[in-house]
Parts: C-alpha cells; structure tokens; sequence
C-alpha cells in the first residue's frame, strides 16, 4: 500500500486576491475565505490533470487515479473524465458542483485519450488543443501523435477529433511539460520529458497557431534548456514567464525566470531581472497561476526526486524591477502538495488535486 496517495483528494481552498495590488501583502488581510475542505469521490480523486478555465468555467481532464490506495505515483491508472465546475456561483468547498461531461463510457467521438500529465490550452472560447501525455504504463515509444482537439461549443456534448501522426507538423509526444494561450489564440508548448521512462527532456518549444493549423519552433537562443516540471503563464499584454522546474536531473533557481513577448512579430527569449533578498526553494511540479497586476502566486510544488512536497507558498511582483519574490504564509494552509493546480477567477485563486507526503 502506498500511504502517500491518501490525500489524493479533492479540495478547493479561495483565497481574496484584492491585497495583492497593495505595495505589500499583510497576512491578515490575505484572508482564507473557505477553510481547507475534501469532497472524497471516486469520481474526482485524481493528480496530473490538466485544467482550463473558460468563461468563468473550469474544466479538469484527465490525470490519474487511485481511490483504494494501491499504486504507487507513477502506476496508478489514467482516467478520461473531463469535468467542469462553474466559478461565477457560489459553490461549498465540501460539496463542489462538478458535471461530468464525457467519460469512457460515451461513443468513441465524444471521448478523449486516457492521460496523465498531458496539457489543454483553450485558444478561443469554445476550443482547444490537448497535447501531451502519458497514455499508459506499456505506452510505445513517443513519436508525434499525441494532438487532440476538443470542440466545446455544446457542454452536453464535447467532441473530440483526434488528430493524424505528425499532423500540423506537431512535436514528438511528452509530459511534465507546460502550455499558455497568447491573447491572440497562440497555444505556446514549453519543455517537458520523454514518456519512455528515460527521464531526457526536452529543450525545444513550440507554437501552435489555430488559423493556420500549425506548430512551429520557437527561436532557441536565450530559450530555457530542457526544461520539466516548471510553470509557463502568459499576462495580458502577450509576455510569456517561464520559470522553476528541473532540468538534467537538477532544479532550477527561481531567480531565473525566461520572458518571451508574444506580442512581436518576432519574439525572442530574454532573462528577466530578480532580487535575490528572499527566494522561494527550488521546486517542480507547484501550482501556479497569473493573478493580475505582473503578479503571480505559486504554492508547493517537489524535490527533484519527488520525495518531499513543500506546503510554502509566494508571489512573486514582476511589475517591479528587479522582480520580488515575497512569501505568504497562509497558503501553507494547503500542506505540502505537488501536482496540483491554482486557476483565478473573479479574485479568487481556486486550488484543487494533487499529492502530498
């Protein structure tokens, strides 16, 4: 038995964002509006997920699943489910309204792959790419087959249209890679690592655009190295923050943070500028989310070996320069987890999933 998915629960934590445009943030005022609460579901225990928010929607697909405790992290089976949950009503942390939209029960054309550890990136608000993933334990070895896209413009009826090898020039297969949609519908595909077990990783990026239908290389000078377990969001004016992860079997320092501006005719890598008075631990596999204002929140996350989950949590304010990590003591409330996710939405960062110790 493996006590550590115990907790592979699901819970959702809201915290009040609106300090966070204040010069500091005082502990008091960064208020737990709901305590730490589990829904313990068969249907919504999972890690490895991949969440999209659209329209004040959250939309979680995939990941795995143990809900008698008996694999290990990386042998549990993968699930298909893809669940939604409205964030614009008011909804208990205890007893969260999911809807469960397609599942492996529905006809082949209204059902996904089985993954873990894929990404799905809404480029328009009915649509979006799936990339990625793990689809098994006897999976064959990764070749450039893994893009889906799903059509979501009917809720009672997602359809999935999964796409031909090499289709679109798409990249070879991975996981513990990340993804961010541009403003201007761009899906960007960061990093990630092999699905054979080697553990290799990969220092090639990409871009998806959905009016042509294609992937194409982002330039490499400046780019980050190969690169896994890390976090890529994108802000509103179109600039891409890569940071945290591990790369060769090593974490990254989270003083070290790639930009790339999506909103150029030719982007290019650049390495933004960070204080290093206070810095978070190196960690992969955390949970993080843009929250407005050059702002970004993170919260647990792993060592390199996944062995020991961290329960700290920090923002960091890239609207000052150099940019400053600064810590917020009250998302250690959450406890030490990894493969997680935090999605903001209305003020409020939502965490759900993941594994703790």
């Amino acid at each position: 038995m493996n006590l550590h998915h115990i907790q592979s629960i699901l819970y959702i934590v809201l915290l009040s964002c609106e300090v966070l445009e204040a010069e500091y943030i005082p502990e008091a005022r960064l208020v737990l509006i709901l305590q730490l609460q589990t829904h313990r579901t068969k249907r919504v225990t999972r890690w490895a997920q991949a969440t999209i928010v659209i329209n004040d929607v959250l939309f979680v697909y995939g990941g795995k699943t143990d809900p008698f405790n008996s694999y290990s992290y990386t042998s549990a089976p993968n699930n298909n489910e893809l669940l939604c949950l409205s964030l614009s009503q008011p909804f208990q942390a205890a007893n969260p309204r999911w809807q469960l939209l397609s599942n492996s029960t529905d006809p082949p054309t209204f059902q996904g792959p089985t993954l873990a550890w894929h990404t799905l990136s809404a480029f328009n608000t009915s649509s979006a790419l799936l990339f990625g993933g793990e689809p098994g334990p006897n999976s064959r070895p990764p070749i450039s087959d893994s893009a889906v896209l799903l059509d979501l413009s009917s809720l009672s009826r997602p359809a999935w249209y999964a796409q031909a090898t090499s289709w679109a020039g798409q990249p070879i297969r991975r996981i513990h890679h990340t993804s961010a949609t541009a403003p201007s519908g761009t899906v960007y595909i960061i990093g990630g690592q092999k699905t054979d077990g080697s553990g290799i990783g990969f220092s090639d990026h990409y871009a998806f655009n959905p009016q042509t239908l294609t992937f194409s290389l982002l330039p490499s000078e400046n780019a980050p190295p190969e690169i896994y377990g890390h976090a890529s969001l994108m802000f509103v004016d179109g600039k891409l923050i890569v940071f945290g992860g591990a790369s060769k079997n090593s974490l990254l320092p989270l003083s070290t943070i790639w930009a790339l501006d999506t909103s150029r005719d030719l982007p290019y890598w650049s390495q933004m500028q960070v204080s290093t008075d206070s810095l978070p631990s190196p960690r992969r596999g955390f949970a993080a989310t843009a929250i407005g204002q050059g702002k970004i929140l993170i919260q647990g996350g792993s060592d390199v070996n996944l062995q020991n989950n961290l329960d700290d949590g920090w923002i960091l304010d890239t609207s000052k320069s150099p940019a400053v990590w600064m810590p917020v003591d009250r998302l250690s409330y959450i406890g030490p987890r990894r493969d997680h996710y935090a999605v903001y939405s209305n003020g409020f960062v939502v965490f759900g999933f993941g594994e703790s110790n």
